[in-house]
């Protein structure tokens, strides 16, 4: 579930909060925004709208990832329970 307050958008993750600012309004609506992730730090241009989707789409690209990474590879052996 995404959070919007004024001009900070928050967005949770397994690993914490991807939260955006607001760095600056822009003309048509557009601003500047500082995405800090847990795993890293992006600047991005568009309308709070897009920001979100932006900020949903790396956060859903990064747990991907990392499911990915941790999910258990062909040929490995699974312990039993």
């Amino acid at each position: 579930m995404a959070e919007a307050a004024g001009d900070v958008l928050i967005v949770p993750t397994s690993r914490g909060q991807a939260e955006a600012r607001r760095m600056g309004h822009a003309e048509a609506g557009a601003s500047r925004w500082c995405i800090s992730h847990p795993w890293d730090t992006d600047i991005f241009y568009g309308t709070a709208e897009q920001a979100m989707a932006h900020m949903k789409k790396l956060v859903a690209e990064q747990e991907a990832a990392a499911a990915k990474r941790l999910s258990p590879k062909q040929g490995d052996i699974e312990p039993r329970t």
